[in-house]
């Protein structure tokens, strides 16, 4: 063929169709706005475009010309998923990843119409609304009256931790074990991290009185992994400490609606900090959470805050209005429910906990917890180790989300996760 620009034109989007970069019933730009992209004249895109539909490769109508739709979906280099063929798996079994198939209701929807409808530019803290019901929101699930004018909106949990360590100095105590994800952030950005050690009852006080930092970080509604909570004994004995020390006290609220939880540790002192996401509850890609800070700490933190996508802020705001975060958290306690019975079903031996969206199981003394954890990822199967968590663990173990899929499909992994695991369990 000879080498006319058409015919470069042709050969270009041939294989872009082949290579998978453009897909099955993918548009392309008109004729007029092509030619002024290439800098060539507008018949020559006219004559290839012609071409390839005599060719089969597209197709033209009313909307426009596109990749013909019946052509058979080619594998793409350039890394670009087909939809519903190439979704990324997050891995079965991961920890943390919760279940989002109920989600998309019709409510759901509705309310993301309704946001995209009138888009609005929300600047730090965050959308006054939104704000106001994410107060009433913790009031009722936490029990913790709140301002609105205490509500940060933050782009999750990383990032209200973030915010807040950029107004307060000094070293960060956290839990030993604990969950990995809100260390690295203090990590890097420069703070001394100081694990502190755990009985049945929580975080250790005796430990934080020698350590003297200046922030704690603590899970008391489901101390990670163990999913334990901390008793009314020793909320109390944690914040008489930081009144005499001044250390600000960080609670990290995962997953505590999916569970029976206790009132926030900001009820019982409006100095402590709540740090909140929707990413359990709902999914982490909405990429939205939240800090309740001290009014000592509003305006600086308020001022540390980088603004959240308007229009996930409108959306967020008409579904908690119209009650949605509360009826999908109720479907999913139930749903997170039956998946507990399954996993006690299949291991007996499993840690007994209460809700969450994980589960442990301990392995006998001694064994590879290192192999074992392998042998499951080899499978297939993301588990972690027990000993992940802990500065110096001496108790094996494997610890199993239980989101991320369907029921049926979590008992057959349950089951083949046993097949793997029985000659290392108790």
């Amino acid at each position: 063929m000879a080498d006319t620009i058409p015919a470069r034109i042709v050969a270009t989007i041939r294989e872009r169709i082949s290579s998978g970069t453009l897909l099955p019933g993918d548009g392309l730009p008109s004729t007029r706005t092509l030619a002024g992209q290439l800098g060539v004249a507008r018949g020559s895109v006219v004559a290839a475009f012609e071409q390839l539909v005599g060719e089969g490769f597209l197709v033209s109508g009313p909307g426009g010309t596109r990749v013909n739709p019946d052509l058979p979906p080619r594998p793409a280099r350039s890394g670009r998923a087909r939809p519903g063929v190439d979704k990324p798996d997050p891995g079965l079994l991961r920890p943390g990843v919760p279940e989002t198939g109920q989600l998309a209701s019709t409510l759901w929807r509705r309310c993301w119409r309704v946001a995209a409808a009138d888009p609005v530019v929300h600047p730090a803290p965050g959308s006054w609304r939104l704000r106001e019901l994410i107060a009433e929101h913790v009031r009722v699930t936490r029990s913790v009256a709140v301002d609105p004018a205490s509500v940060i909106v933050t782009a999750g949990a990383r990032d209200g931790l973030r915010t807040l360590l950029q107004v307060v100095e000094g070293t960060v105590a956290v839990e030993d074990p604990g969950y990995p994800s809100l260390h690295r952030v203090s990590r890097a950005m420069g703070r001394k991290l100081v694990p502190v050690g755990t009985d049945g009852d929580g975080i250790s006080v005796a430990q934080l009185e020698a350590v003297r930092p200046a922030v704690v970080l603590v899970m008391p509604n489901h101390q990670y992994p163990t999913g334990r909570q901390m008793p009314a004994s020793r909320r109390f004995e944690l914040i008489e400490w930081s009144r005499r020390s001044g250390a600000l006290i960080v609670e990290d609220d995962y997953d505590s609606e999916l569970r029976r939880a206790h009132p926030a540790l900001a009820a019982l002192d409006p100095g402590a900090v709540l740090l909140g996401s929707f990413a359990k509850t709902l999914t982490p890609a909405l990429g939205l959470g939240y800090l309740i800070v001290p009014e000592r700490l509003r305006e600086a933190v308020a001022g540390q805050a980088v603004p959240v996508s308007g229009l996930v802020q409108e959306a967020m705001a008409e579904f908690l209005a119209a009650d949605g975060v509360r009826r999908h958290t109720a479907r999913m306690r139930r749903g997170y429910g039956r998946r507990r019975l399954l996993f006690a079903e299949v291991f007996p031996e499993g840690v007994p906990m209460d809700g969450g969206l994980h589960a442990v199981i301990e392995l006998r003394p001694g064994a590879d917890e290192a192999a074992a954890v392998a042998r499951c990822r080899r499978a297939g199967l993301a588990v972690s180790g027990l000993g992940d968590y802990w500065t110096a663990a001496d108790r094996p173990g494997v610890v199993v989300g239980l989101g991320g899929v369907g029921e049926e499909r979590l008992r057959e992994a349950l089951e083949r996760l046993r097949g793997l695991l029985l000659s290392y369990l108790p």
